[in-house]
């Protein structure tokens, strides 16, 4: 009995051992599991920060700023312009006001994130993703700008033409020559040299990016006969090549460049041609004349006709991607300002804006006032008085008072 109880006693002595040494195992492979998980994740952490950082490297402390700023820019509408605005064009999350003498950037509440003289005489504005050109037009210099800073300030040897910036943060500046007719200078998005082209064909009047890609058109201009002939040029500043080039008659007003194909907006029809030079579609304007023009990457075009001197003969067409109508608006009424986005047209007359859908039909139309002069949208109408930027909130729904 006595070593039955003995042997009892031991057994449950090694039970309570293996009991006590199994849960010592068990935490010590928590704590080796635990510490093998926060091993991973700084591991992890850290090939992320180095692919972020070898893959990002002409990405500056600059542009870290200036997500920074944007982000925390305070403000609301009516936003003080003091002058006139000139030019107006869309940015991340944010818009870009130049006026003769300043150079503005707004978020869509209203907050202003960067306002500066940029001291250029006869400016012009360009810009894609957060970068932003100022440049003197048939000047020689020019000033590089993300939403919340100067990054750069330039001369170039020649008078500039046009300038243009890719959505990769890469620009270019084009000029006229010396033994070349036009040079076309690309630049990488922290400003370093990249190659220049050289034209040969045409005096230079502008260059368009493509807003989803590496390639670019420069348009030129030459005279046949006593015809006007535009000469587009397609160049792809990836590989640093000219792609295609062809001329087509008369003179050009705008441009899109939309993956391969170009839209030119000409000054008596709108023609639609592939990468060979080919045109597509044209869409005649049967004598009208063209009074205000708008656009946004791969959405609809809007052209309004007419002269606001004899406002009766106005109208408005919008075009799809293969200039088709799809709607037509015979407004009747003066026409100050157009801007398009994906789905409305916003046209700003005398003391009112009128909001079409893409098929024509009207869907609200807001009260401003009379000293409005232009407008753009963001998250509702905005128009451009004498000395403000005001939001446009209450509207009324056609026919009523």
């Amino acid at each position: 009995m006595d070593y039955i109880l003995g042997r009892f006693i031991i057994n449950l002595a090694f039970s309570k051992l293996d009991e006590i040494t199994s849960a010592r195992r068990q935490r010590t492979n928590r704590i080796r599991r635990k510490r093998f998980s926060i091993f991973l994740v700084i591991t992890l952490c850290l090939v992320l920060i180095y692919i972020i950082v070898t893959s990002y490297s002409e990405v500056s402390t600059n542009d870290a700023k200036d997500v920074i700023n944007t982000v925390f820019a305070s403000g609301t509408y009516p936003v003080n312009i003091e002058e006139n605005i000139k030019m107006i064009d869309d940015l991340n999350s944010s818009v870009a006001l130049l006026s003769s003498s300043k150079l503005m950037t707004l978020k869509g509440s209203g907050s202003v994130i960067f306002s500066t003289y940029h001291g250029l005489t006869n400016a012009e504005l360009v810009s894609q993703s957060n970068r932003i050109i100022v440049y003197s037009q048939s000047g020689k210099s020019y000033k590089v700008y993300n939403r919340s800073k100067l990054l750069f300030a330039g001369n170039i040897e020649f008078e500039i033409a046009g300038a243009a910036v890719l959505p990769s943060g890469r620009y270019c500046i084009l000029t006229r020559g010396d033994e070349f007719t036009s040079e076309l200078h690309v630049f990488n998005k922290d400003t370093t040299k990249r190659f220049t082209w050289y034209g040969t064909d045409g005096f230079p009047l502008d260059v368009i990016a493509s807003q989803s890609g590496d390639n670019v058109i420069v348009i030129s201009m030459k005279g046949l006969e006593g015809r006007i002939i535009t000469v587009v040029t397609m160049i792809d500043t990836a590989s640093q090549k000219e792609v295609s080039s062809f001329s087509v008659e008369g003179l050009l007003v705008d441009a899109i460049l939309d993956g391969d194909n170009t839209t030119l907006v000409l000054d008596s029809e709108t023609l639609l041609i592939d990468s060979k030079g080919s045109i597509v579609e044209r869409f005649s304007y049967d004598g009208k004349q063209l009074l205000k023009i708008a656009h946004q990457e791969g959405n609809n075009l809007v052209l309004c006709f007419g002269d606001n001197m004899r406002s009766e003969m106005n109208s408005i067409y919008i075009l799809n991607k293969k200039l088709h109508a799809s709607g037509i608006v015979n407004f009747h009424k003066e026409i100050h300002g157009v801007w398009a986005d994906s789905d409305e047209v916003f046209v700003l007359s005398r003391g009112e804006v009128h909001t079409y859908s893409m098929q024509g039909s009207i869907k609200r139309i807001y009260k401003c006032g009379t000293s409005a002069y232009d407008i753009f949208e963001w998250g509702g109408p905005v128009v451009l008085e004498s000395r403000y930027a005001v939001k446009l909130t209450e509207s009324v729904a056609p026919g009523q008072n």
